[in-house]
């Protein structure tokens, strides 16, 4: 038999030893529940047919247990630390938005901001707001109004802003739809945002001119137009951006596929390629989310209400962010605690990966101060 084992292939003969080592801890297990006084005191009032079963199957459980159950309890201490995680990002929001005020305030000319001297710099300070300065720290009363926005029932964990790298800082694009759109309904200026505008007045900040962004535009404009002159070949990258996305030829692209089929192909191909494509639809943002939320739900013991919705999907992930909602507020008062700790010890927050985004800010500088050159200006930022 020892033989037979030491000529398997290494997968087969782990497979035996971890097999022999089960049954070895088994017969462990059943012998001291048949022979340990404590047990046999338990098993008194039943059949004996009844215990013997029980013990085998017993014995088999409690392998399980403790095979996989480091793995489930490990999975569940994740699960927990994801979400305190989150209620950190979470309580950062407070920091963005105070950024975000003193950014449309700088771009107004209204302020000064020692060490930011272009639009971008926004961006680098977005992405190391933790150690953002020039920013007070969070005051008590702003922690309770960000935890009254979370008690709101209208409000939910945004996974667009919770769980993927938002641009909390995107001046441009939230000040054109504040401008623009008229229903609050189809606003995606961040739900936070909205509610401390709504309740401090300070939705006016988006209606200033942007006075700074306007100068940069114009420097920008001559330097990259002198580069296009210089380096023609260059406009190619250009007009690649500004392309059409229904124009690119891809395979891949529905537009492109079905108009080469109906050219092309007979009438049995065109039959067979819109039944599979209607059958395979692509997955949309709506569908990515929802399989997240039942991966995420199934995994719970507790009960998880769903409200009855005409899209499923939006059922299934409202159930899920209401839920993410609930454990995160739990949370966000030990997030804050500790926050308030590393305040009074002096602890600082180690920095984040900034490389590429400090290379985009000097490349931005850079042809700001070449504009200015080209317009014969001063090569600094006193404009």
């Amino acid at each position: 038999m020892m033989d037979n084992k030491e000529n398997l292939p290494a997968h087969l003969k782990q497979e035996v030893d971890e097999a022999q080592k089960e049954a070895i801890a088994r017969m462990a297990i059943e012998y001291e529940l048949r022979n340990e006084p404590k047990y046999k005191e338990f098993f008194a009032g039943y059949h004996p047919d009844d215990v013997e079963e029980f013990i085998k199957a017993y014995s088999g459980r409690k392998i399980t247990w403790t095979n996989w159950g480091k793995f489930y309890y490990e999975h569940n201490e994740d699960h927990q630390l994801r979400f305190y995680n989150q209620a950190q990002l979470c309580l950062w929001q407070i920091q963005q938005k105070k950024l975000f005020n003193l950014q449309c305030q700088w771009r107004a000319e209204k302020i000064k901001i020692p060490g930011i001297v272009t639009t971008i710099d926004f961006r680098y300070w977005e992405n190391n707001i933790k150690q953002c300065s020039f920013i007070p720290p969070i005051t008590q009363w702003e922690f309770e109004l960000y935890m009254e926005y979370l008690q709101s029932e209208e409000v939910e964990i945004d996974p667009a802003e919770a769980d993927f790298e938002f641009e909390w800082q995107d001046y441009l694009r939230f000040s054109e739809e504040y401008n623009s759109v008229k229903d609050d309904t189809d606003l995606i200026i961040p739900l936070w945002y909205q509610f401390y505008d709504n309740r401090m007045g300070s939705d006016s900040l988006m209606a200033l001119s942007d006075l700074r962004g306007d100068k940069e535009s114009k420097y920008l404009k001559a330097y990259y137009e002198h580069v296009n002159k210089v380096l023609p070949d260059e406009k190619t990258d250009i007009l690649k951006v500004e392309r059409k996305d229904s124009d690119y030829l891809s395979v891949y692209n529905p537009g492109i596929i079905e108009k080469f089929v109906r050219k092309y192909e007979d009438r049995e191909i065109l039959k067979y390629f819109i039944s599979y494509e209607k059958s395979h639809k692509p997955m949309e943002f709506a569908d990515e989310l929802a399989e997240i939320a039942f991966k995420e739900l199934r995994e719970l013991s507790e009960e998880i209400s769903i409200k009855s919705s005409a899209d499923w999907r939006e059922a299934l992930i409202d159930a899920w962010e209401e839920y993410r909602r609930k454990q995160i507020l739990k949370l966000l008062p030990l997030v804050y605690e500790d926050y308030l700790q590393k305040q009074e010890l002096g602890i600082s927050y180690q920095s984040e990966g900034t490389k590429e985004i400090v290379l985009e800010m000097e490349e931005w500088r850079t042809a700001i101060i070449k504009g200015r050159e080209l317009l014969l200006e001063p090569p600094d930022f006193n404009f």
